[in-house]
């Protein structure tokens, strides 16, 4: 990518961006850089590095997208990382992951979006590529300044901890980010969330505090409300990463509803995961119903096969969301982003 180099305007969107159907600014606040990189972009570099992504088999079958995107309903949380993952290990060097945010940010702003929250893991990339950290880090915010000197589209960083490296690690993943504190918004933390209780992190949310970071988790998605009481009283998350298990216990939706604790519900990610049996059965209506601030996101969109503008549209065909709902949706967003 050339800085130098036009960028068209975006396509109208066809979901709540589009004119005459905006509901309120289009803002995705979970969204991660490996699960949104391209696919095009994965089998090129992955042809470069002769991986095995480049070949869809020795007899010729097969479709290496297959490994990158989910085609439906998977068989939980675990698969859908594995694709989620997948495209990491082609970005080997510093300058790939430069492409890749900007990409991704030229991407979200094709999508029609009024702003991006993107969040990246360094020590994943680097259990990945054997990049450092720090590298990794100096390559994205590169990646975005130079995409944003292109298209006029705020974009804030969030640092992700890695619950399945064990809390030892916590605080070493929360230097690297602190080193480079003035290109982050926020932390959260991702992993294994059934075998890492987010107490076990809670020193490091304190430390990302008081550096005056903002705090989100990923909590309530392969684990139950227990876990989302764990990151809201222990770490004092501000948001929660899909956190649609709420919907199982009325307390904590009544104390997320009264502290104006922000859901980051993904609709597709969620059925694909299986942290929802369906659209129609989704608990979005529930939790907004219990006063709940919900907001729609993308999770992954490579890995889903979505933009924000198509989970407004599946939130009102599928999953049962008023014009109401949806403006009360964008509301939450706004005021619950980082930006």
């Amino acid at each position: 990518m050339s800085s130098s180099s036009p960028h068209p305007p975006p396509p109208a969107p066809s979901g709540p961006g589009a004119a005459g159907g905006r509901r309120g600014p289009l803002i995705d606040l979970h969204r991660h850089l490996e699960g949104a990189v391209r696919v095009s972009t994965v089998l090129e570099l992955a042809r470069r590095e002769r991986h095995p992504l480049a070949a869809p088999g020795a007899d010729g079958a097969g479709d290496p997208r297959a490994a990158l995107v989910a085609g439906g309903r998977l068989t939980g949380l675990l698969a859908y990382l594995e694709r989620v993952d997948a495209a990491a290990a082609v970005f080997t060097r510093a300058a790939d992951w430069t492409r890749a945010a900007c990409e991704v940010v030229l991407d979200a702003y094709d999508e029609g979006l009024d702003g991006l929250e993107l969040r990246f893991s360094p020590w994943f990339i680097r259990s990945r590529t054997g990049l450092s950290p720090d590298a990794v880090i100096d390559a994205v915010a590169a990646g975005v300044t130079e995409a944003r000197s292109l298209v006029d589209l705020p974009v804030g960083l969030i640092g992700i901890l890695l619950r399945d490296l064990g809390p030892d690690s916590a605080l070493p993943q929360l230097d690297d980010i602190l080193r480079h504190r003035e290109l982050f918004r926020a932390i959260d933390i991702a992993g294994n969330e059934a075998g890492y209780p987010a107490r076990l992190f809670a020193p490091a949310y304190d430390r990302a505090r008081e550096a005056g970071l903002r705090l989100t988790a990923h909590a309530g998605e392969a684990a139950g409300p227990e876990s989302v009481w764990d990151a809201v009283r222990h770490l004092r998350a501000e948001r929660i990463g899909h956190g649609v298990r709420a919907a199982e216990d009325p307390r904590l939706m009544s104390h997320l509803a009264e502290h104006r604790i922000t859901l980051e519900v993904a609709l597709t990610s969620n059925v694909q995961t299986r942290a929802a049996a369906g659209y129609a059965a989704h608990p979005v209506r529930t939790l907004l119903r219990h006063g709940v601030p919900v907001t729609l996101n993308t999770d992954n969109p490579r890995t889903s096969a979505t933009t924000l503008p198509r989970e407004y549209d599946l939130a009102a065909a599928l999953a049962g969301l008023s014009d109401d709902d949806l403006s009360a949706v964008a509301r939450h967003t706004l005021a619950a982003s980082f930006l």
